[in-house]
């Protein structure tokens, strides 16, 4: 399902999308659409990733938030710089969840 939203924007923001959208060979609302999805898409990463440095969520947590799988976390966490907080009681119950999978 589908929705129409309208919003006002300055002139000159107008002409950078515009420019955009003609060096991505796409029309205005194709190019705004796939920037509304990548801005929410990295703005959903820096919101987990703020609460993964804060310790409000775990690393499973974190990986699941994202839609991805622990290693894809980890290297998100290396690529950022953050430190890998990662317990060992948190090994001990991934280890249970890799041996029930089994």
């Amino acid at each position: 399902m589908t929705a129409t939203i309208s919003t006002r924007i300055e002139e000159h923001v107008l002409a950078e999308i515009d420019e955009l959208s003609k060096e991505r060979h796409m029309d205005r609302a194709s190019l705004l659409r796939n920037l509304i999805v990548e801005g929410l898409a990295l703005e959903k990463k820096n919101k987990v990733l703020h609460m993964y440095k804060e310790r409000k969520i775990s690393l499973a947590r974190a990986a699941e938030m994202l839609e991805i799988d622990i290693w894809q976390m980890i290297d998100l966490i290396r690529k950022e710089n953050l430190y890998l907080d990662y317990s060992e009681e948190e090994l001990l119950e991934d280890m249970q969840g890799l041996k029930r999978a089994e």
